[in-house]
């Protein structure tokens, strides 16, 4: 009967992943094929801030692949609430189909790593109120830190590719390196830490806002959409008053280079007479 139990909650977790990379891969050359719209990133940022986005996209996978690790120990070395268990596991399964969408190219390799990254024991968790599946994460682990090795070299060569700056590589590292220690210091879980990181370094203060998992994720998730697009606002006013300033004083040089060129054949005429 328990191997019964084994193989359906593999078969069921299996195909539950298959569909959900499916649905992302839709969405995914949805998104691409789109011009205009809610789904063109250009309808809304400049150039360069999405440059800088698809740059730190890479980093924050990242931090999030290490979130998932850690919140494998906690789910099980650690008594979590069913609703941080649940956070939890949405997490790991949204990171594995993002991570699978976003590089999968029908090589082996990929393919490889598809397979080991499938999320099973947090797919069973959900669906079946429990798991026999648990002992698969000692597998994804190596899995992850492969990803995490890939992730970094892509970093580093779309950042060396696009002439950008290497400065939020250590942002990404301080904010990694506060996490971990907020968790173990102030012995708090992984996403009450991240919510209480995310707050301090956007100077909102170091309370958890937020008295559900659910509800420090919300918050964490507002600090940093403000954050970002306090940063896209004051580019973008910069941006703009750059421009207007170019702009009046290219208009002045031409004016200049006009009033220059009517002196110069005025003198070649009076020459000529």
């Amino acid at each position: 009967m328990e191997l019964v139990n084994y193989l359906t909650q593999i078969i069921v977790s299996i195909g539950i992943f298959i569909i959900l990379c499916f649905l992302g891969e839709t969405f995914k050359k949805l998104r691409m094929n789109q011009k205009g719209g809610l789904l063109d990133l250009d309808e809304f940022f400049p150039k360069e801030e999405l440059m800088s986005f698809k740059q730190v996209h890479y980093l924050i996978l990242i931090l999030f692949i290490y979130i998932c690790i850690i919140n494998f120990f906690f789910n099980r070395f650690f008594a979590v609430s069913d609703e941080l268990f649940l956070i939890n596991s949405l997490i790991d399964i949204i990171v594995s189909i993002t991570i699978v969408v976003a590089f999968y190219d029908c090589s082996t390799r990929s393919r490889i790593i598809a397979i080991f990254l499938m999320p099973l024991a947090s797919i069973s968790a959900l669906v079946f109120g429990g798991t026999l599946l648990g002992y698969w994460d000692f597998i994804r682990i190596p899995t992850l830190l492969y990803v995490v090795i890939q992730l970094y070299h892509k970093f580093l060569d779309f950042t060396d590719d696009n002439n950008l700056e290497k400065l939020i590589l250590i942002l990404v590292s301080i904010i990694f390196t506060t996490l971990v220690l907020t968790i173990f210091l102030e012995n708090q879980n992984p996403i009450n830490a991240l919510g209480m990181v995310s707050n301090a370094f956007t100077s909102n203060g170091y309370a958890v806002l937020g008295k559900t998992a659910g509800g420090v994720l919300t918050s964490t998730f507002l600090v940093w959409s403000g954050y970002i697009i306090s940063g896209v606002g004051t580019a973008t006013l910069a941006a703009g008053i750059i421009h207007r300033k170019s702009k009046k004083k290219f208009e002045r040089l031409e004016a200049k280079i006009d009033n220059l060129e009517k002196i110069i054949t005025q003198q070649q005429k009076e020459e000529n007479e």
